[in-house]
């Protein structure tokens, strides 16, 4: 009995002294929330995308480093904030990391909170809460020479890294966040217009004029405008000098016409039919 006792202390014992250690097991967190996945930029203008990271599971400062790859040579990609190199104290040792951000541990609020540190966001966790996030913003500067309604992708290469005892990279872990980038006119005005089948789209930057061909004169209801109504009945002009569109006996004849020319055979049809009913009540009369 006395030696189950000792057994029982000692591992009793073992555990006190064992929780600290148990307690300050390193919890590494890379959490992160991409922004809109699309970038619209004028020819010659500049726009950005944001991606959030927040560390509401880990206990370890979450140190962050970002690169852009996959624009075209005469584009511009920039990261803010840039890279630059920070110095850490790790264990009473001096440590200097390179990196674009870091995240501190923090915890996740039912609601919202009122006020945020300066150079933070507050975002919603789905299904947890808010958490505080340090933002990384992607600015993209398209050249003069953009062709509107061209878009390419472009790739952030996120590394994150969290020191050990000896201020050393203890663990790395690597995220990939692409950008679809747009291009788009600069104009605030919106116009729309729909392309005729056959008709060859717009070009704003030439100007074709307008060849009359002599001794043809224009009918009202001819003209080079394509456009028409819809629900009035009214067709689509043909361009001047076009011949019009052939068409069928069948097409052009009215309704009231065809009936008309039916009438001689209705009304012999309807004199047989009374002449049958006629002959045939006398037949039954003189039987």
């Amino acid at each position: 009995m006395k030696i189950f006792l000792s057994i029982v202390v000692l591992l009793a014992v073992l555990l006190i002294q064992a929780a600290p250690v148990m307690a300050d097991e390193a919890r590494y967190n890379f959490a992160s929330a991409q922004g809109d996945k699309q970038i619209r930029v004028t020819p010659g203008g500049e726009s950005k995308g944001v991606i959030y990271f927040y560390n509401i599971d880990g206990n370890r400062i979450t140190h962050v480093s970002l690169q852009a790859s996959g624009m075209p040579a005469d584009w511009q990609v920039e990261i803010q904030p840039p890279q630059h190199e920070i110095e850490v104290v790790v264990n009473d040792l001096p440590v200097k990391v390179s990196e674009n951000l870091n995240v501190e541990p923090s915890s996740v609020s039912a609601e919202e909170p009122v006020t945020v540190p300066e150079g933070m966001v507050s975002i919603s966790v789905p299904s947890r809460g808010y958490a505080l996030a340090c933002p990384a913003y992607i600015v993209v500067k398209a050249p003069a020479s953009a062709q509107i309604g061209s878009t390419t992708d472009i790739t952030i290469n996120a590394v994150a890294e969290w020191l050990g005892q000896s201020g050393a990279a203890a663990m790395k872990q690597a995220r990939d966040f692409t950008f679809s980038v747009a291009v788009v006119s600069a104009s605030n005005q919106y116009t729309e217009k729909i392309v005729e089948p056959g008709e060859a789209p717009a070009t704003p930057a030439k100007t074709v004029p307008t060849i009359t061909p002599p001794a043809q004169s224009e009918s009202p209801g001819s003209s080079l405008n394509t456009e028409k109504n819809i629900g009035q009945g009214e067709t689509q002009a043909a361009p001047s000098g076009t011949p019009p569109a052939k068409t069928t006996a069948a097409e052009s004849a009215s309704p009231g016409f065809s009936l008309m020319s039916w009438m001689p055979a209705i009304a012999a049809a309807v004199v047989v039919i009374l002449g049958v009913i006629v002959v045939t009540l006398l037949v039954r009369r003189r039987r």
